[in-house]
């Protein structure tokens, strides 16, 4: 009885994780990211769904539907593979992608047809089946790692907000990719166990389950870590009435303590202006060509808006997480982004867009764009080729 509550629970969490990713991909971009997600907890919540009617409604007699859904579950595994690949690239659809869907294709309804051979050959092909679908299974989880080690675990950046961005996206991938890898473990000695290919006896089927609840429950909880590396490229274009950029500005608090008898006299001001001010200096940062200056400071900024350069000090010192430096690099990379979205490129060289952007140094422009958005010029600009 836990046990078919346990497969009835899991298929509502992967029901209501499907609907929150479709509803999070109305958001810019996210589709991009997306998709391959959704297949995912849609197809898992239909399949645990299924095994749930199954053990309810026995007179149902669903056991050949079950055999197909479970042996069908192989074609979900290049999804795996596809998903960590645009967390890190964000690519558009392309045609080569279902190739990786030709092979296990042909495994599951070889594997579904052999079921009408002769009786003394199903045993054959069930071994066959199996240890095609091992060999695939190993092969994406081992190419799926090397991507991951080398594009997500290991990207680093000396910008605070962005690298708090990579920890995010790499806790999740490290989650995700883990719990895949679990459940095949499951799913493959369940399937030794009770001599069956894909299908796990119902005694242990709340075992993957409960691996699918966490999934689920991580998703429902921490809906951010459905996108990708540009999501702070993203949040800029939101509504100028509002903090566009709340990650690296401190609205409560210093972030430093305040020794400066000067600093201290400006405090309780500031409480008062704060919000006003980042407003401004926002609407600034991404509405104006002010930061393609080369060689813009502080005082520059204060002129621009007319607040004192000792109010934008005090800002930039105590409440934003950031250099001004790396604060000017995040404002100048999302200005090239927008450039690039509008075919910059076709006209211009990648050095003419590092220096129309503000960057004094083209391999300085080069470092920052991948910190940022997690991919180099030409595969940003690619995207938007397809």
């Amino acid at each position: 009885m836990l046990d078919n509550a346990i497969l009835l629970i899991t298929s509502i969490l992967g029901f209501l994780s499907t609907a929150l990713i479709l509803t999070k991909s109305s958001r810019k971009g996210s589709t991009l990211i997306n998709k391959y997600l959704i297949i995912i907890t849609a197809t898992v919540a239909v399949r645990f769904l299924i095994h749930w009617i199954a053990e309810s409604y026995p007179a149902l007699n669903l056991g050949t539907l079950i055999t197909i859904i479970d042996v069908s579950f192989i074609v979900l595994i290049p999804c795996y593979y596809l998903y960590f690949q645009n967390i890190i690239y964000e690519r558009s659809f392309e045609l080569s992608n279902l190739y990786h869907f030709i092979l296990p294709s042909l495994l599951g309804t070889a594997f579904i047809a052999s079921r009408f051979a002769n009786e003394y050959l199903i045993d054959f092909y069930l071994n066959l089946f199996l240890g095609l679908a091992i060999l695939f299974y190993v092969f994406y989880a081992v190419a799926g790692f090397v991507m991951l080690y080398k594009h997500v675990w290991h990207r680093k950046t000396q910008i605070k907000v962005i690298q708090k961005q990579n920890d995010q996206i790499k806790n999740w991938c490290l989650f995700l990719y883990f719990s895949f890898l679990l459940v095949f473990v499951i799913r493959l000695i369940n399937g030794f166990m009770s001599d069956q290919i894909g299908n796990l006896s119902k005694d242990n089927l709340w075992m993957p389950a409960l691996v699918w609840i966490a999934i689920f429950v991580k998703i429902i909880l921490s809906p951010e870590i459905l996108f990708g590396y540009d999501i702070l490229n993203k949040t800029i274009n939101a509504d100028a009435d509002k903090i566009v950029l709340n990650s690296i500005w401190r609205l409560e608090g210093a972030s430093l303590p305040i020794s400066s008898q000067k600093d201290k006299k400006l405090e309780e001001k500031m409480k008062a202006l704060l919000m006003g001010y980042l407003h401004q200096i926002e609407e600034l940062s991404f509405y104006t060509s002010t930061f393609r200056n080369p060689d813009l400071s502080i005082e520059d900024i204060a002129l621009a808006l007319k607040i004192p350069s000792s109010h934008i000090n005090y800002i930039i010192k105590y409440h934003c997480n950031e250099s001004f430096s790396d604060y000017k690099k995040i404002v100048r990379i999302n200005d090239a982004t927008k450039l690039l979205e509008n075919g910059y490129l076709n006209n211009h060289t990648i050095e003419s867009l590092a220096s129309n952007v503000g960057f004094s140094s083209y391999s300085t422009f080069i470092t920052s764009f991948k910190n940022m958005t997690g991919v180099t010029v030409q595969e940003y600009v690619k995207r938007f080729s397809n």
